[in-house]
């Protein structure tokens, strides 16, 4: 009916906007800023509480919440969402990058100006020249943290636009622009087990929320599973041993080929522990990987939050074809080499992340409590 409106309350703040109309446009209708990102369903940046009234959730409901860039109106409804630190624009220079693994690299990037976020929140990151992409930063795989940069966990592809050229194009000195913080699977106040599931480079965000949760959340129950499909991928051994030297109940890797005698074999929907209403489900990395966890955590009540990786189809920019056009020629050969093993690195503060089939074998029952996400998916 021509002239309905629908009153629209967001964290007490109330709007009004025609029905059908989704629920982060009515918030923008209004002056209010729900957060979002990609708006096509996939970040799960933009996911909201219903506390009250209904709405078109379009499948995207789990248990309580919806994707407010694809609900809709269709009465008067309230919802609520966690404040999050402001998505701000700052620029980086990339200051040392290593191989972690054959294909696997570490980009650190000093900062230009503080940026403030929440562990496990990923940023988008445009070298000059080239698209943007997503990634997670990490804390150091030692366990340092320095607020003055990211480090950033990158995939290398076969082809990859953006991947294809860390170590060659992209060195150290080479300027970018970031945009974040962005994504809702960071790490939450509260008292329940937290479970975290990483794929590939989609360990990065679950480091990350892992470290914070050992120094900031001490008392709670931490098991942690990430998933590599050959042995010499994996590459986070220094910061698993880190999660159990802090108290992690559980802190280990699988892997598909050939995992040798220092992996569990498998992969990380293999291992998951018996979840229940108690637990807080954080998983990131492909998204078949994210949609089998999320339904296992749905299915019992748990809590989840997820960040799932997808591909990217942003092209090369006029800028950057035309200094791939200038550049010519064989590409340079990379200059990545092993990344240095030194001394652990300090604790220092807490700071203020493709391919994954996942199998339908039952989970194994999480041990009794002993005291306690190409670029990422794109090329």
């Amino acid at each position: 009916m021509s002239g309905v409106k629908c009153r629209l309350t967001i964290n007490g703040r109330s709007v009004e906007a025609a029905p059908g109309t989704t629920l982060v446009d009515a918030g923008l209708g209004g002056r209010i800023l729900v957060p979002h990102d990609c708006l096509t369903g996939q970040c799960e940046t933009c996911r909201v509480r219903v506390l009250s009234g209904s709405v078109d959730d379009r499948g995207t409901r789990i248990a309580d919440t919806v994707l407010a860039c694809q609900a809709t109106l269709t009465g008067d409804v309230a919802i609520a969402y966690d404040e999050v630190p402001p998505v701000l624009r700052v620029g980086a220079t990339v200051s040392a990058m290593h191989a972690l693994a054959p294909d696997i690299a570490e980009v650190v990037l000093a900062l230009n100006a503080p940026l403030e976020m929440l562990p496990g929140q990923y940023l988008n990151v445009r070298f000059a020249g080239f698209p943007g992409r997503d990634y997670s930063p990490a804390p150091d795989l030692d366990g340092g943290y320095d607020p003055g940069e990211a480090r950033l966990h990158v995939r290398l592809l076969p082809g990859g636009i953006v991947s294809g050229a860390i170590g060659r194009a992209i060195r150290p000195g080479h300027k970018a622009q970031i945009r974040g913080p962005l994504g809702a699977a960071f790490l939450r106040p509260g008292a329940g087990p937290l479970i975290l599931i990483g794929g590939g480079t989609g360990f990065a965000p679950v480091w990350s929320v892992a470290r914070a949760a050992r120094l900031g959340q001490p008392g709670r129950d931490l098991f942690l599973v990430t998933g590599m499909r050959r042995r010499e991928e994996v590459y986070m051994e220094s910061a698993l041993d880190w999660l159990v030297d802090h108290g992690a109940l559980e802190a280990f890797a699988t892997v598909e080929e050939d995992p040798g005698n220092r992996f569990r074999p498998g992969r990380p929907t293999h291992y998951l522990p018996s979840l229940g209403v108690d637990d807080t489900v954080i998983v990131a990395g492909a998204a078949g990987l994210v949609e089998a966890v999320r339904r296992k955590a749905v299915a019992v009540g748990a809590r989840v939050h997820a960040d799932p990786f997808v591909a990217s189809r942003e092209t090369l920019s006029m800028v950057g074809r035309l200094m791939q056009s200038l550049r010519g020629g064989a590409p340079a050969e990379s200059i990545l080499s092993p990344r240095p093993r030194g001394a652990v690195a300090e604790t220092g503060p807490l700071p203020g992340g493709r391919r994954y089939e996942p199998s339908a074998e039952p989970a194994e029952r999480r041990p009794a409590a002993t005291g306690r996400r190409a670029g990422e998916g794109g090329s």
